[in-house]
C-alpha cells in the first residue's frame, strides 16, 4: 500500500491551496460576529474558524518538522521561521495602527485616533502575544467593538510550537522525537478533555497552547512516521467519520489532532490543486488582513441590508489585494534573506539525508 512518504511530493502538493481555503473559511466564520449576524458558525462542538485553525496547525506540524530536520542547526531553522511569520505580522500591526484606524476614525467620527494610541497598539503586540486588540478610542460603534485584528492571536501559539519542535530536534534522536509527538498528542488531548469539562482550571494561555499543540503534534507524528503510515481513501474516510462522531458528542477538541492531520495530508496529496499558491502563497496574507478588512466593511454597509454570505464574499474580495501586496512586497523579499544562513557542509548534507523518512 502507498505510504504518505511515497504519495506526498514536497514540491508538488496542494497544501498551499488548502491553507488558502482554510483562511477563507476563517473569513466566513468571522462574518457572523463581526457583521452582527449572531453566533459564529459551528460544525459540531467547534466553530468553523476553530476547525480551520486546527487544519493550519496540523499542516504546520508536518511541514515544520521537516523544516527542522533539514536545517543545519537550530539558529538556521529559527531564522527561517522568524522570516516567514514576523515581518508580515509587524507590517500588519503598523498598517492597522497608522492606516486603518485613523482613516476609519476620520471618516466615521468613531475616535479620536491618536499617535500615542497607535504606538501603544504596536508596541504591546510586538512579541506576537496579542495583549491589546484595539487601537485606543477607535472602533467603538461596531458589533464587535475595539478589536482590530482578532485573528492574530494564533500566531503566538504557532511560534511556540515552532520553538518546541526546534528545541526537541536539537537534543533528541528521531525515535525519541516520535515518542515526543505521541506524548504531545495523547497528553495534550487528555489535558484538553479535562480542562474543557471544567475538572481543572488553568490559565487561558496554557489551555490554548495545549489544545493547539495536539493538532501540531498530529502533523508532526505523521511526518516522522511517513514511511510507515499508508495513505488511503478508506483511512481518510474513517478519519472524517471519527471527526463527525467526536464533534457530535462534543469531544472533538481533545480527539481531533491526528484525524485532522491525516485528512490534511490526504487532501494535500490527492487534490489536483498543486498550482494554487505554488509560486505566490497568499494564504498567510489573507489570514492576517481579513479581520481588519471586515471591520471596515461593517462601517461601509452600516446603513444597508446585506446578507452574511455577500458580506463574506466582499470581505474576501477586499482582502485578496492586501494579501497579494503582503506576499510580493513583504513575505517573499523577507524569505529571500534565509540565504544569509545558507552554505551547508558535507557533514550537514549527510545529516539531512539521515533525517529523511526511511524508505520501505
Amino acid at each position: 500500500m502507498t505510504t504518505i512518504q511515497q504519495a506526498f511530493d514536497p514540491r508538488r502538493n496542494s497544501l498551499n491551496a488548502i491553507r488558502l481555503v482554510l483562511a477563507l473559511l476563517v473569513i466566513v466564520s468571522h462574518t457572523w460576529p463581526i457583521g452582527g449576524y449572531g453566533r459564529e458558525l459551528h460544525l459540531g462542538d467547534q466553530t468553523l474558524g476553530n476547525w480551520a485553525v486546527a487544519g493550519f496547525f496540523a499542516i504546520s506540524g508536518y511541514l515544520i518538522t521537516g523544516s527542522r530536520l533539514h536545517s543545519r542547526n537550530f539558529v538556521d531553522y529559527l531564522w527561517r521561521r522568524v522570516l516567514r511569520i514576523y515581518p508580515a505580522f509587524f507590517v500588519v500591526l503598523v498598517i492597522v495602527a497608522f492606516g486603518f484606524a485613523p482613516l476609519v476614525a476620520a471618516a466615521t467620527g468613531d475616535g479620536p485616533w491618536t499617535v500615542s494610541g497607535a504606538v501603544q497598539y504596536v508596541v504591546k503586540n510586538l512579541a506576537l502575544d496579542i495583549r491589546q486588540y484595539g487601537v485606543p478610542d477607535t472602533l467603538n460603534s461596531v458589533p464587535l467593538p475595539r478589536a482590530w485584528n482578532g485573528s492574530l492571536w494564533t500566531l503566538f501559539y504557532e511560534f511556540l510550537c515552532y520553538l518546541a519542535v526546534g528545541v526537541a530536534a536539537s537534543f533528541l534522536p528521531r525515535r525519541a522525537l516520535q515518542w515526543c509527538a505521541v506524548a504531545a498528542l495523547v497528553l495534550g488531548g487528555g489535558a484538553t478533555l479535562v480542562i474543557t469539562h471544567g475538572l481543572v482550571s488553568v490559565p487561558t494561555t496554557l489551555e490554548l497552547f495545549i489544545r493547539l499543540l495536539a493538532f501540531f503534534a498530529g502533523g508532526m507524528l505523521l511526518y516522522l512516521l511517513a514511511d510507515r503510515v499508508p495513505l488511503s481513501g478508506w483511512l481518510a474516510l474513517a478519519a472524517l467519520l471519527a471527526l463527525a462522531v467526536a464533534a457530535a458528542v462534543g469531544v472533538s477538541r481533545p480527539l481531533a489532532g491526528l484525524p485532522v492531520a491525516y485528512l490534511m495530508l490526504y487532501l494535500g496529496s490527492r487534490l489536483p490543486l498543486h498550482r494554487v499558491g505554488s509560486r505566490n502563497d497568499i494564504s498567510y496574507g489573507v489570514y492576517i488582513y481579513a479581520f481588519p478588512v471586515q471591520q471596515v466593511l461593517v462601517y461601509l454597509f452600516a446603513d444597508r441590508a446585506i446578507d452574511p454570505l455577500s458580506f463574506a464574499l466582499l470581505s474576501a474580495i477586499g482582502t485578496v489585494p492586501l494579501a497579494w501586496a503582503s506576499w510580493l512586497f513583504i513575505e517573499k523579499p523577507a524569505m529571500s534573506l534565509k540565504r544569509l544562513t545558507a552554505g551547508r557542509n558535507s557533514t550537514t548534507a549527510h545529516a539531512d539525508v539521515q533525517s529523511q523518512p526511511r524508505k520501505l
